[in-house]
């Protein structure tokens, strides 16, 4: 316990360390810890900066919540959900944040856009621009994070166009960049909104009905050092410190083959990170705080 907290407290040290990966092979029993490439020279400064402040991740409850919505009972749902397989046509490859503290805004775009896709208002994925929710978001703190809460009015009262309007740049730079009022092409920016979002945390049922009926929900959690080394499986906190929080995009759920109960859960550090992109935490616990918030946005047709 004492040394992965040691590791991470020690600045300019390496986030992973094979001695840290020695000390969780011993006590991770439902994933695999490993040492990523791209996290093998990277400071804990370097790592924290992808991440956004844990107080960030408190709502500010300006949204509707679920448990104030006479919605009846729940829908017959399935063991298990997976969007990978039941609605692979909405699932773009996993986009990567880069070293900028822009989860909030990947998670909250890529959920915009798979419940379009999921909606039919997109016949295929679409690729709406992270960039300008991070340059125009002024509610938020681009590279320095942002609220759940915030960028969903961002989205329900501005919007986003996409990508082709404006592509990622401040994963470079790790500043804002500044707010357009024209596509880079010069072309006029068309904005899409959603029409109101709906917050499901900590209504578990509700929540697996959204993602099986509706689509994803953005999510977010605690990140402790150990979730640095995570590789596949179902991920518990096991070890060392907190390192700040992370905003994700929850996609499904279901039971591996030892009866734990995962949500599945689409990452923005690129498809070869994890399972594919993806990784897998314990369900039904509020793991991390990772049930807190959920949040849905529907659309008008």
């Amino acid at each position: 316990m004492l040394l992965l907290a040691a590791v991470a407290v020690a600045l300019g040290v390496s986030v992973v360390t094979e001695e840290g990966l020695k000390e969780l092979q011993q006590l991770a029993t439902s994933w695999t810890p490993a040492i990523h490439d791209r996290f093998r020279n990277m400071t804990v400064d370097e790592f924290r900066a992808r991440l956004i402040p844990v107080e960030n991740l408190r709502s500010l409850r300006t949204e509707t919540h679920v448990s104030q919505l006479n919605l009846g009972k729940t829908k017959e749902l399935p063991k298990d959900y997976d969007p990978r397989v039941e609605r692979a046509h909405c699932l773009p490859e996993v986009a990567d944040q880069a070293s900028c503290g822009s989860c909030w805004a990947f998670s909250a775009v890529a959920t915009f856009a798979d419940r379009r896709c999921a909606y039919g208002l997109d016949s295929k994925p679409v690729h709406y621009s992270e960039q300008y929710v991070v340059s125009c978001d002024f509610g938020d703190g681009a590279c320095n994070g942002g609220w759940l809460s915030n960028v969903w009015k961002f989205l329900t009262k501005t919007g986003v166009p996409k990508l082709d309007c404006l592509k990622y740049s401040s994963g470079m730079t790790g500043d804002r960049e500044s707010c357009i009022t024209h596509c880079t092409d010069g072309s006029p920016v068309e904005l899409y909104q959603a029409s109101h979002v709906i917050n499901y945390g900590m209504d578990l049922d509700r929540m697996m009905e959204a993602l099986v009926y509706d689509g994803p929900l953005q999510v977010a959690f605690v990140v402790y050092s150990d979730f640095g080394y995570y590789s596949s499986g179902v991920y518990q906190h096991v070890n060392g410190m907190i390192e700040g929080g992370h905003a994700v995009e929850m996609v499904g759920y279901g039971i591996d083959e030892s009866g734990l109960k995962y949500w599945i859960i689409r990452n923005s550090w690129g498809p070869d990170w994890g399972e594919g992109g993806y990784f897998r935490i314990i369900r039904g616990v509020n793991e991390c705080g990772i049930e807190e918030q959920a949040y849905g946005p529907f659309f008008e047709k």
